[in-house]
Formats: C-alpha cells, structure tokens, sequence
C-alpha cells in the first residue's frame, strides 16, 4: 500500500502549547531552514493529506487552516476538538509540532494500521510509553472530547480510556521519536 492508496485524511498539526519550558514558540523553531511547523505540513502533503489544519497558533504556512480552541485552556483535548469538528474527513492523522523528527513513512505506516483495524484510534509506542500526540482518530469521536471537556477532564487518557484503540509499536531509530520541550532537547536534535 502507498500513499496513493490510503484513504483521504486531515492532517492536524497540535501547535497551541504555551511553549513555557522552551521559552519561545516551538512552532518557529527552525531546523534544515523550515520552521518545525513547516516541517509537519510538508509532511501532510507529502502523504496527500486532504485538508491540514494548524490548531492554536496562527498559520503562515499556505493551504493550511488555522482552528482556534472553541474552548480555549483545555489542552490537547481541547485541540483534537476543535479540529475535529471542522474536518471535512472521517479521519485524522495528529502530530505535535514538537516532534520534527518523525518520518513520512512512520506516519504513513500509522495511516494503514488505522485504515485496517477497524478502531477509533491508533496511536505509536514505543518501549512501553504512548504517543497518543502521534495518532490517527476517527473524527466522529467529537462529542467525546466534547463530553469530558464539559466535565473539565483534559487528559488524553481520559479520552483513550471511552473508545476502541490499538497501539502500534515503532521499531526504528528512537531518535526519530525526539520530542522538543526545553532548549537542552533542542541541543539535542541540532
């Protein structure tokens, strides 16, 4: 299976964090010349996503869609949200903007498990840890994240813990996996 054959998606890139530990926004960091914003999109449209859209921060990037959280301080949760209501497909591929290292055909590898098992969700781990921020969701799953939002529980977990799941272990280079929160990670990744 290629990209070609993958069935359409959205691409929701999660950029609205208040990026306190790093200090600035991570979303303009930059990396090879891109910001790690642009990084992500190129991404998407290289997998052919049908839609992308950037949740939180203001999107210079072309042919993306900024989605402001419809109910602003609630995290991720509130993110996945407001995406999900506004996605034109009945999936999307989700990735933090912290994780620039991610390759296509990881997430293209994503995309297949989804489109094969039949779950809302699949989503990376690796050793042992989940990266539910490395996902592919069934859109239809808003009025979940609607329901705990109004119940004021934000933690992805919650959210993992009222739909069907499958996890898909990653066995490449844990390099690739580099998520970039403070100035140190981001020594790291240079």
């Amino acid at each position: 299976m290629t990209a070609s054959d993958l069935r359409p998606f959205a691409g929701i890139v999660l950029a609205g964090g208040k990026s306190s530990r790093m200090g600035t926004d991570k979303a303009a960091l930059t990396l090879h010349g891109q910001t790690f914003l642009e990084i992500q999109v190129n991404k998407f449209k290289s997998l052919r996503a049908a839609q992308i859209m950037i949740s939180g921060n203001p999107s210079p990037v072309p042919n993306t869609h900024q989605i402001r959280d419809l109910i602003p301080g609630c995290g991720p949760l509130g993110g996945l949200y407001s995406c999900f209501l506004q996605s034109r497909e009945p999936r999307a591929l989700v990735l933090g903007v912290d994780v620039p290292l991610i390759s296509v055909r990881t997430l293209e590898g994503l995309l297949k498990a989804h489109q094969e098992s039949g779950k809302a969700a699949v989503l990376l781990t690796h050793e042992g840890k989940w990266e539910p921020l490395i996902a592919v969701y069934s859109t239809d799953t808003a009025d979940i994240l609607k329901d705990l939002l109004d119940q004021g529980r934000y933690s992805v977990r919650s959210f993992l813990d009222r739909i069907p799941f499958r996890l898909l272990e990653y066995r490449g280079d844990p390099r690739e996996l580099l998520n970039c929160n403070t100035p140190e990670d981001l020594k790291r990744l240079l």
